[in-house]
Parts: C-alpha cells; structure tokens; sequence
C-alpha cells in the first residue's frame, strides 16, 4: 500500500491548527522540520456551549514507527493530534513528495547532516529488474547536503557507508526497509573570535547521528600567516553530550608554547600564531575557524634610586616581526596593546628621557 505524507512544523490538523516548532530542526522535509512522536499543535477550535470550551491543542501520536527522526517516529498524515476541551484532531496536510509506509514509499525528502533520516522503502515496478532507491538531502535553502558520513542498512543487515553526496541513489536492489543513517559534525567554533591570553574561551561543536556519551577529541593548532606548518598545541579529551561536545581553554604562555615559537623563529622567520581546533568524534572529524589572541605588555623604567625614568624611548620588537615604538610616561609607566602572544624583546632609548 502507498505510504502516507510526513508531518513537519506547520503543517495543518483537522481542527484548524497547526504542528509547532521546533519539531526536529536537523532532518528538513519540503524545508520544514519534521514532525516526530510528542511534537505538540495549537487548536484555535471551541466547542459550542455557554460560554464556548477553548480546545487545547497537545501533543502528536505519531505512527511512522519504520522511520525515525530525533530518536522518534516520524508523524505522518492521518495521525491523531490530542485536544483537551474536544475530540482529538488528526493531522490532515504533509509534504506530498515525501511517502513513510510499506511498499513503494516516495523518493526523496530533505535532511541536513545527521539524523536517523528515514528507513526509506525501495520502489519498482514488475516491469523493471529490482528494487531502487533514491533519495536526496538538501538544506534549508535547497542546496544539496555533501560530505557527511553516511550508512545504508539493508533488510538483512548489510551496512554501507560513504561520504554523502547530496543524493543517495542505488538501483536493483532488494525490496524491504533501508534504514540510512547520518553521521556529521555540523558546526565547530569558538565561543568568541578574539580573546587575550589566560582569557577562557570555549570550544563548541554542534553534532548529529552521533549518540551521547560516544569519545571525542579536541586537538587545538597553532597556525601562522608565514610559511610554517601547523602545530599541535594541545589535545583535550571529552566526550557528545546530547547533541553537542563542549569543552573550554585557555592559552598560557608555557614552556611549550614558547618552544614552538622559538622553533620558527630559528628558522629565520617570525611567528604572527592564531588557533584553530579540530573535533573528532565516531570517526568524522571538523575543523572550527581562526581565533585570534591578542596580549598585552607593561613597561616600567626605573633609575638605580628606584625613581621613574620619564620619557624614555622604547622598542617593542613583536612575535610576528613587527615593531612598536613609543615614549614613556611621566611615572616612567607605557602599556603596549595588541601584541601577538609570545616572546618579545625590549630596547630604551634613555637619552630621549626628562630626568
């Protein structure tokens, strides 16, 4: 029998109501969340009494037990929607292109990385040798999801994995369910984009597919504008939370972080560091964007007596090959701002000072 239309956020019920947000933000049907077992809806229904009883929508029975987004069934068109004040709704409206059943379900629906997408159903005719399956993943503008890990299970439990290329698309193969799975790490960044040294920023990471509790790894690089290689500066162990890895750091000016940079400057270049890390996690790895660390440094210039050397020349010589020139206050006192992290070099010029 033909399978039925899935339910997402939005779609109608009997009643006049709608699915409400946020149903399961990672698996887009038609460019909608997809509805799931427990989804709740809104009934603007009253029954007819003095005065009227106001219907309150609650939650969704969904019955597409063969499909699973979020860890739950999908809902599908004709499932029931409970009404406090009356009689329970049933979802009347999905995405037409997008069938959840037995035999001969529809072809593609749309899913970002990551969840238990669907047990999809294999389609033919007698006409033709086999069964096909095809199937496509898009996100929410349309444009098709690549590069995530994914796995085919058959009807007799072989697995097939490779990376998603928008489209999974196999032809005479058995009829019964395939389940395809999703594995991504969709999102790494850091908390903020700059920060000082010592400051606490957090590493996060947004996943899906990947169940709780699984290891992870964060391993934070050292990288620089020049010609040197990237460097491992450290590795943080943690484990997926639900659906995410979090952990938080700090760069310390340490012996090794030093020794890194002394490294590239013996080679006769100059070290301008900023900070990426890669998160892994079952076998799929991710990359988050730069963060940019910035220090600072205090000068204080002081005569044999104790007293402030007003007025002084200075040369701050920078990490990165820069250098910043400035004059010492009247308490013989300059802070210097924005200098890259790690070893500088100082020079005074006390002929310029005041005395």
């Amino acid at each position: 029998m033909p399978g039925k239309p899935a339910a997402r956020v939005g779609d109608q019920t009997a009643h006049g109501g709608v699915i409400m947000p946020p149903g399961v933000p990672m698996v887009l049907i038609g460019g909608q969340p997809a509805a799931q077992m427990n989804a709740m809806h809104v009934c603007p229904m009253q029954t007819p009494a003095v005065p009227p009883i106001p219907h309150v929508g609650g939650q969704i029975i969904a019955t597409g037990v063969s499909v699973l987004v979020g860890g739950q069934p999908i809902a599908v068109v004709g499932d029931t929607a409970i009404c406090s004040g009356g009689p329970p709704a049933t979802i009347i409206a999905g995405c037409p292109t997008v069938l959840v059943g037995s035999g001969g379900g529809g072809g593609g629906g749309g899913g970002t990385g990551g969840e238990k997408a669907a047990k999809a159903e294999s389609k033919g005719s007698e006409a033709e040798e086999g069964h096909k399956l095809d199937v496509k993943f898009a996100d929410k503008g349309g444009n098709p999801i690549t590069g995530v890990q994914y796995t085919v299970k058959s009807p007799d439990g072989e697995e097939s994995k490779a990376p998603l290329a928008g489209r999974i698309k196999k032809s005479g193969i058995k009829e019964g369910n395939y389940e395809i799975e999703l594995k991504a790490i969709v999102k790494a960044e850091w908390s903020k984009k700059t920060a000082e040294v010592e400051d606490t920023v957090k590493m996060k990471a947004q996943v899906a597919g990947i169940k709780s509790g699984t290891k992870a790894t964060l391993e934070i690089f050292v990288k620089d504008s020049g010609p040197f290689a990237d460097r491992l500066l450290r590795t943080v162990e943690s484990k997926v939370d639900g659906d995410k890895i979090e952990e938080e750091w700090a760069l310390k000016i340490d012996k090794k972080f030093i020794d890194l940079q002394a490294a590239k400057e013996g080679k006769g270049g100059y070290s301008g560091p900023s900070f990426y890390f890669r998160v892994t996690a079952d076998g799929i790895s991710t990359r988050s964007g730069i963060l940019e660390i910035k220090d600072y440094i205090e000068l204080e210039l002081k005569d044999e007596d104790g007293n402030p050397i007003k007025g002084a020349g200075y040369k701050v010589f920078l990490p990165n090959g820069a250098i910043k020139e400035g004059t010492l206050d009247n308490k013989g006192y300059a802070k210097v701002e924005k200098v890259p992290p790690g070893q500088v070099k100082v020079s005074f010029d006390i002929k310029k000072s005041s005395g």
